[in-house]
């Protein structure tokens, strides 16, 4: 993402849409009742019973839905048109903005600090690589990538393979290496990724590290490590341990998953930590929150029931008395595991 203009007393940003992580993002931090801009295509019809024809303008809309799709790379802006370059479109019409890689979106909304740092935040993600993920063991391996919004699961390779006892057994072990290989080097490099992690369940790692070289791409980018798993628990398994940040050094993920565990572990000792919208109303009123937690899926179900303003103020106040506000992702491990809680709080001290 890029922020090609902010103007706070405008209440307004243009942004540049790079990659499907930055329409994750707008999709959190776009509201009911804002409004966006862009240039966008609609079917004009001269008169009624007219075949129409299919035009490009510059289209301003008041937001009634925000619908963001990961499977097809597209945000979805839907609301009415309050200003349009084409003479022809009514005023109130109902429209659709969608948004791809590539596209440039005016915003016009209150922006809060959280929403700002969010935008700061994607800047900077757009800096970092990528990260393709794989968990390997003999016939099964699951392939994911590393988004800034979480762990999107690509596919799962099974092969059944024969029995120590069989002739064929050591070969069969290494066609599939091999076909995993190729794999992992074509994923990477149609997805343009530089950064390949490979953890291996026992010595499956050994015996690819001896198979790779007719595959130099992967040979060259490719980081491998021994895990438990390899299937999507051994995909958590290296985020939690740690591997990711020894591949790269700031990552959103990694960075979720260390605050959530050190949340959890403030609960289970009964430390310096509170959830529920109750107990961390009141915390924020004492002026004891730290480090705000709200799961991802709760802003969009506070979104969906038009009851987005009372979560809003909970987080206003929490900046307006110095916390940070942490937006979770449930896209991932950690993430699934707070969003049964849904908002939560790691204090300065204690109020109960």
């Amino acid at each position: 993402m890029k922020v090609l203009e902010f103007d706070a007393k405008r209440n307004f940003a243009k942004i540049k849409i790079d990659n499907l992580d930055d329409l994750w993002i707008l999709s959190r931090i776009i509201d009911i009742n804002d409004v966006a801009a862009s240039e966008t295509t609609r079917i004009i019809k001269k008169e009624e019973g007219q075949e129409g024809f299919r035009k490009k303008m510059f289209t301003k809309i008041r937001i009634k839905k925000v619908d963001f799709k990961k499977q097809s790379n597209t945000l979805r802006l839907l609301g009415t048109i309050e200003e349009c370059s084409n003479p022809d479109v009514p005023l109130g019409s109902h429209h659709t903005i969608p948004l791809e890689p590539g596209d440039k979106l005016e915003l016009y909304k209150v922006f809060q600090k959280w929403h700002i740092e969010r935008l700061k935040e994607a800047e900077e993600s757009a800096k970092r690589p990528k990260i393709l993920l794989c968990a390997a063991d003999y016939g099964d391996a699951t392939i994911a990538v590393l988004r800034e919004f979480g762990i999107e699961f690509l596919t799962d390779i099974t092969k059944t393979l024969s029995g120590k006892e069989d002739e064929f057994y050591e070969k069969h072990r290494t066609e599939f290496i091999r076909e995993l290989a190729k794999v992992l080097e074509q994923t990477a490099k149609n997805q343009n990724i530089n950064k390949i992690v490979v953890g291996g369940v026992g010595f499956f790692i050994e015996n690819m590290k001896k198979e790779i070289s007719d595959f130099p791409y992967l040979e060259k980018n490719a980081f491998m490590i021994k895990i438990s798993h390899s299937d999507k628990t051994g995909i958590n398994e290296m985020i939690k341990r740690g591997i990711v940040d020894q591949v790269v050094k700031s990552n959103r993920i990694s960075e979720e998953t260390k605050l959530i565990e050190k949340f959890f572990g403030e609960i289970a000792k009964k430390g310096l930590a509170t959830y529920g919208i109750e107990h961390v109303k009141k915390a924020i009123e004492y002026g004891a929150v730290d480090v705000l937690i709200v799961s991802d899926s709760l802003i969009n179900e506070y979104k969906e029931k038009e009851k987005f303003d009372e979560l809003g103020n909970i987080m206003s106040d929490a900046e307006k008395n110095g916390a940070k506000i942490k937006i979770i992702s449930t896209e991932h491990d950690a993430g699934e595991r707070f969003d049964k809680i849904g908002i939560g709080a790691l204090l300065r001290f204690r109020t109960e």
